[in-house]
């Protein structure tokens, strides 16, 4: 219990938020931004509802940061995905009032070139089509098929997309193997019958 508050308690510190987020914004606008046409998107995926709340507060700050020292820098659009209702030092929000928009509308504006990075933590975490989505920055332990269900959200194709990038700050790579591993082994699944392919058939024939 105590290493799990302790891992919290740093994982939530303002100070590696407000680095975390610098190293993030600053790579999405020079390397993957001009990807795919200009076009790209990333995601980043946090331990939990309220790591995503102040990771996507810590981005808005890095960016307005950079919009003062260059005019031309910090136009991203950011987006932050959670359910429920959370509390903080500024007050209770929820995904609507943070993002300034209707929770239903989340994945639409996201699919537009006004944004450019969403923030989650399990909410579209998985699940989630989005084939311009060129880059991942993790800061959430990762394993098994929870890691493989996580990065394939990158699979997505896209004309001119060409690669995909991961930027883990959690797990190291060996961890991340192995959860591959997998199903590099072997197929997961149930074994079947060629029969059910015929019974099928004659069912669907008038």
């Amino acid at each position: 219990k105590a290493n799990q508050a302790l891992r919290t308690y740093l994982t939530l510190h303002p100070t590696q938020l407000s680095q975390k987020a610098q190293i993030i914004t600053s790579h999405f606008q020079t390397v993957v931004q001009p990807k795919i046409g200009g076009r790209a998107k990333a995601m980043v995926v946090c331990d939990s509802r309220i790591h995503a709340l102040k990771t996507f507060k810590a981005l808005q700050s890095a960016l307005a940061e950079a919009r003062k020292e260059d005019a031309t820098k910090g136009n991203v659009g950011v987006l932050v995905a959670f359910s429920g209702t959370l509390t903080d030092d500024d007050g209770e929000w929820t995904e609507t009032k943070a993002n300034g928009l209707p929770e239903s509308q989340t994945v639409k504006q996201f699919d537009t070139d006004d944004y450019q990075i969403l923030v989650v933590a399990e909410k579209f975490q998985t699940g989630f089509n989005q084939s311009l989505l060129q880059a991942m920055y993790v800061d959430k332990a990762l394993s098994r098929h929870r890691a493989v269900q996580t990065l394939s959200r990158l699979n997505r194709i896209h004309r001119g997309k060409d690669g995909t990038f991961v930027l883990d700050f959690v797990n190291d790579a060996e961890t991340i193997q192995d959860a591959y591993q997998e199903y590099y082994d072997r197929t997961i699944s149930p074994p079947t019958s060629p029969n059910l392919m015929y019974d099928a058939r004659s069912e669907l024939q008038p």
